[in-house]
Order: C-alpha cells, then structure tokens, then sequence
C-alpha cells in the first residue's frame, strides 16, 4: 500500500479575530450622544438642563431630571463668608431630629408586625373552623347519601 504524500493535508484556517470594541463612552461625547436613555452619558446631560438632538436642537428633560438636576444644584458648600453657616447646635438639633423621626419609624413598623402577627392567628383559626364545617359536612352527606334521601 503506497501512501499518498499530501493526501491528508488541508489548509488549517486561523481562527477569527473579533475587533475590540470601544465603549460607547469612548466612541461618543454626551453632546453627540442622542439616545436619551443612555445611561453613561445621563448625569451630564442632566446637568446640562436637555438632550441633545440629531437635527440641532435641544431636547427637554423629563420630570425626575428636572427635579434631579435641582437637587444637585442646591446641594453644594457655602463658600466663606457667604450667607449663614450652621452652627455645631444646628447640627445637632436636625440628627435629633433625624433620631426622633427614626425611632417613630420604627415604632410603626413593630406596630404593623404586631398587626401581621395578630392577623396570622386569626387567619389560621378561621381556617381551622373552615375545616372543621367542611367535615361536618361530609359526614351528613355520607349520612343522608346512605338513607336515601
């Protein structure tokens, strides 16, 4: 048997190399990126005050931006100087109060458990009665069933 040279031979292809893909943050500014729900590119347009828009203009931002956009803006430090500062006495009297509204809040939830746990007992007592007719029932079925009635 003579053996062919070259008979088992094929040409071996080399696997494909996928390009890397840049992320969309890399490839897209916010001022060019015109999907409004891009989650990269949301704060700075909202911060901005709008969403940009293929043809020019601006796009407005919806209710939650606009109410987040001011809460960032109003959160920001006194320079010095500027306005009232608060006082250490301040401070303290708004986490007492944070402390006072807390332990209400916590009052209230074992209230509401106290509730859960009340109504439980209700719930399986009454299931237990529910059970109870049902096999009453069913024995004066079997009763009547057996005279004939």
């Amino acid at each position: 048997m003579e053996a062919n040279p070259g008979e088992d031979w094929a040409l071996q292809q080399q696997p494909r190399q996928r390009k890397v893909r840049r992320a969309h943050g890399d490839l897209t500014s916010w001022e060019h990126c015109f999907n409004d729900n891009c989650k990269e590119h949301r704060w700075e347009k909202v911060d901005a005050g709008y969403y940009p828009r293929q043809v020019g203009e601006k796009g407005e931002l919806s209710k939650n931006d606009r109410r987040e956009q001011r809460k960032t803006k109003a959160v920001r430090t006194r320079l010095e100087g500027e306005g009232s500062e608060k006082t250490m006495a301040t401070l303290e009297g708004q986490i007492s109060d944070l402390r006072s509204q807390l332990d209400r809040a916590a009052q209230i939830i074992m209230a509401k458990d106290n509730d859960l746990e009340r109504l439980d007992k209700e719930k399986q007592k009454l299931q237990q009665a529910y059970n109870r007719c049902k096999q009453r029932m069913r024995q004066i079925g079997g009763m009547l069933w057996k005279e004939g009635v």
